[in-house]
């Protein structure tokens, strides 16, 4: 038979077991909140829409991908463009030739020293190629 001593030590051995499987569990809940939260916030920033790139070219940088990966840029007319990018914005005169669009994105991600630049070759109005480059 079990003395009372060694009753409350399973008890006591029991209690410290439900503990700290109940802080793994409540640790496991909130790492996968946390976790979840930061990809909705990468999601968010870093998801493509006409109006993210029109109200902020400085964060284009971060969009950029998802546009290229949404909207197949090769093949669009002027008209689509001008749609989806809004109006060729080389204001700073970089990369300038005939029959191109060029788009400002904003710092370059390797080290935000130079800038980076979406750059939209024309063939009789119809978009021909697309690169980015960086000044």
């Amino acid at each position: 038979m079990i003395d009372e001593k060694e009753m409350r030590k399973a008890k006591r051995v029991n209690y410290i077991a439900f503990g700290v499987a109940i802080v793994v569990i409540l640790g496991i809940i909130i790492a996968g909140a946390i976790a979840s939260n930061a990809i909705t916030v990468y999601n968010r920033n870093h998801t493509f829409s006409t109006s993210k790139w029109l109200d902020d070219p400085e964060k284009r940088t971060a969009i950029v991908d998802d546009l290229l990966k949404k909207h197949e840029l090769v093949g669009m007319t002027e008209e689509e463009v001008i749609a989806l990018l809004g109006e060729n914005n080389n204001n700073y005169g970089a990369f300038n030739a005939d029959d191109r669009y060029v788009y400002y994105m904003g710092p370059d991600r390797a080290f935000g020293i130079d800038c980076e630049w979406l750059i939209l070759d024309f063939t009789d109005g119809i978009v021909s190629k697309t690169f980015i480059e960086t000044d």
